[in-house]
Order: structure tokens, then C-alpha cells, then sequence
């Protein structure tokens, strides 16, 4: 009997440690560089492109369809019964945290809404009432407004698979409330404080993360897990004291509150956590604790080298990523990036477990022939069996 292979049953194929017919292909992008790519594909404008305060922005079916890119998202939309104040004189905006933030330019096109105000980062841990603090509502009816209606029609109109974006991150969003230097020594001065502070904020995501799941579970492959960084370049971030004793609690319990929602309402959904770095030191407690897959697979970090990964965690731990983004795409002409391609796939790939992507959003600074050669050498090397 021949199979059809469509993008969903191909994702859900890897996921499962399968070999599908080809390695299963995604993307996220920034603003910039996704005008680009469309102009580039020949593809008309889109009008009212939305971006976040990444400045990524949600790929429309056709520049999916053109590249071959199997994935895509659904999140949650604005409170409905919060609305952001008028950014100030000086260009700050301010998010329903109470974060500010302004926009600056890191390069031609390339943009980031900077944190420029952390409500707590001037007081000691004594002188924070966390209790009396005006706390995002998780259950604000707003969010998921839409939402089963739109992942349906993305379910029953497309092959595609989808994954859920809901939820924020904990570890993050307590650094820009605290300030990131102040939250780093909190960890290892205040750690009570620091569990009170994270764990406020994980009853709001992981309330969050049920509110999207419940209203959308059932149509997805992945459920992305935010994001927590726990690697730098060439190193771990934290100390395995810190990871232990801090840290790792707070994260495990969100990620199993999430695992025990979708074992009722979607139980072949996988777990897919975003941290960059170097994190191989951790990635044995993450599979403990849940995960079934990590993004983005650093590969130029140290450690991460993907036939090692692969080796050592490929039968328990599935890969999303791996397309480099410091270098190779932004900086190679477009045999080089097929050449990278065809590396990753033949470490990666074999046995299923992969899906392949750059490592982080697209930036303005990768020529659009980049990514189209990206996704021809994923259609030419992904081809199974890997050769």
C-alpha cells in the first residue's frame, strides 16, 4: 500500500522516531526578511502584516506552500479586558506586566523592542509586595476569542502541522521585571525570593498554556513550551546548583501541568521546548521531566554538535532546528547553505526525530536565495532513506 505523505502525518512520522518520506521543513521569520523572501518568491505584498515585539511575524499559506515548509502556529490573542497604555513621549511601551520597552534598531532592518523599565529592579527583595502587584489575568476571556475556530480551519483546510504558542516564558519574564543582572543575583542571594517571583509567574503561564490547550489541543502536532534559555555560547548559564535547587522545580512543573492537560484532551501532542546555547548538561533532565523536543539545536555552540546529540539522545529526544543562523545563512552563498543542510540531515535525521529549521528567527541580514536553497537542499538531502 502506498502512503500519502502529507506535511502533518510527515511531522507527526518524525516525531515518533519514524523515517517519513523527507525530513519535515519549518520557519520562523522577522519582518524584514519575510517582505523579502516574498518579493523574492515573486509572491504579491501583503497588506497588514502583524509582527510581535520580536518582530516576527506569521508566514501566509502561500510563501509556506512555495517553500515547502510543513509547520504552523496558532497563539493566543490580546486580553479583552486589559488595553496597553499610549507609548510616552520618549517611545516606551508598556506591556500588561508593567514592562517597558522601546524600539531600537540592532541593524539595517533588524529591530528589537528593548526592555528600558523593570518595575522591581531598584528595590530589595524585602521592600516587593508580589501579593498587591497588578498580575496579568490568565483568564481573560479575550485570549482565546477565536482560537478553536482558527486552529479548526487550519486543521480541516491545510495538511499542515500545527503547533501551539500560548503560554510565555518564566524565567525570562522574571528577568525583565527584575532587571537581568538583579534577577541573576537573586538566584544565587534571594533564591526564596527568586522561587516566590517565578512561581507567581508560572501560575500565570501554565494558566495560560491550559486556557490554549483546552481551546485548540486537539488540533495540534506540537505544543511549544516558550522559552527558556539555559545555555550561552560556549557554557551553561547556571550553575547545577542553581539548575537544581532554583530553577528546574519551577520549569518541570509547568511542563508536567501542560502533559497531564494534553493527556486528555490531545495525548499524541509533543512537547517541544525553545532555550538556546549550550545546554547539553541539561537536556537528561529534560527528557526526565518531559520533553520531547528541543529548539533550536545551537550548533555552533559548544556541545551541541549534532552527531553527538544525535548518539547520545536521538532515541529519546526529538530535534527542531539546527539550520545555523549566526553564520551560515546570513553569510554563505547558497551552496554553502545546502552544503550545511545535507550536514545536519545526515547527523540528525536518520531514524526520524528531526525537524529541520534555522536556528532562530530569520532575520533581515539572510538573503531570501539563502532560505530557498535551505528548502531545496531539505527536499533533495531530506529524502529517506539518508544517503
Amino acid at each position: 500500500m502506498t502512503t500519502t505523505w502529507t506535511s502533518r502525518r510527515r511531522v507527526e512520522a518524525a516525531l515518533n522516531f519514524e523515517e517519513p518520506d523527507r525530513v519535515p521543513l519549518d520557519m520562523t521569520i522577522t519582518l524584514n526578511a519575510y517582505r523579502n523572501l516574498r518579493d523574492y518568491l515573486g509572491l504579491p505584498p501583503e497588506e497588514a502584516i502583524r509582527a510581535d515585539r520580536f518582530y516576527e511575524v506569521e508566514p501566509a499559506l502561500d510563501v509556506l506552500e512555495a517553500l515547502g515548509i510543513d509547520v504552523t502556529f496558532v497563539k493566543l490573542r490580546a486580553p479583552q479586558n486589559w488595553a496597553a497604555p499610549p507609548p510616552t513621549a520618549d517611545g516606551v511601551s508598556f506591556d500588561e506586566w508593567g514592562v517597558g520597552r522601546r524600539r531600537v534598531e540592532l541593524s539595517p532592518g533588524v529591530y528589537l523592542l528593548e526592555v528600558v523599565h523593570s518595575p522591581f529592579i531598584d528595590k530589595e527583595p524585602g521592600e516587593i509586595d508580589l501579593d498587591a502587584y497588578p498580575w496579568p489575568d490568565p483568564h481573560d476571556p479575550g485570549r482565546t476569542a477565536g482560537l478553536a475556530d482558527d486552529a479548526r480551519r487550519l486543521y480541516e483546510q491545510t495538511d499542515l502541522a500545527l503547533m501551539g504558542r500560548f503560554g510565555g516564558t518564566i524565567m525570562e519574564q522574571a528577568a525583565f521585571l527584575r532587571g537581568y543582572e538583579q534577577w541573576l543575583m537573586d538566584l544565587a542571594l534571594y533564591p526564596d525570593f527568586a522561587r516566590d517571583l517565578m512561581n507567581r509567574i508560572a501560575d500565570i503561564q501554565i494558566a495560560l498554556d491550559e486556557a490554549g490547550l483546552r481551546a485548540a489541543g486537539r488540533y495540534l502536532s506540537i505544543f511549544k513550551l516558550s522559552g527558556e534559555d539555559l545555555g550561552m555560547q560556549d557554557r551553561p548559564l547556571f550553575s547545577p546548583a542553581i539548575w537544581r535547587d532554583v530553577l528546574r522545580p519551577i520549569l518541570a512543573r509547568r511542563w508536567k501541568a501542560a502533559r497531564a492537560v494534553l493527556d486528555e484532551v490531545a495525548p499524541h501532542v509533543k512537547l517541544m521546548l525553545h532555550s538556546d546555547g549550550s545546554i547539553r548538561r541539561f537536556l537528561p533532565d529534560l527528557i526526565e521531566d518531559g520533553v520531547n523536543m528541543i529548539d533550536p539545536v545551537q550548533v555552533s555552540c559548544k556541545g551541541m554538535e549534532p552527531e553527538g546529540l544525535k548518539q547520545d539522545f536521538g532515541d529519546r529526544l526529538a530535534f527542531h532546528g539546527a539550520v545555523d543562523t549566526q553564520h551560515v545563512l546570513p553569510f554563505g552563498m547558497p551552496e554553502e547553505v545546502a552544503g550545511h543542510v545535507r550536514e545536519i540531515i545526515r547527523a540528525l535525521a536518520p531514524g526520524g526525530g528531526l525537524v529541520l529549521a534555522p536556528v532562530h528567527n530569520v532575520q533581515a541580514d539572510v538573503p531570501p536565495e539563502n532560505l530557498v536553497a535551505m528548502a531545496e537542499a531539505a527536499r533533495e538531502y531530506g529524502r529517506y532513506p539518508i544517503t
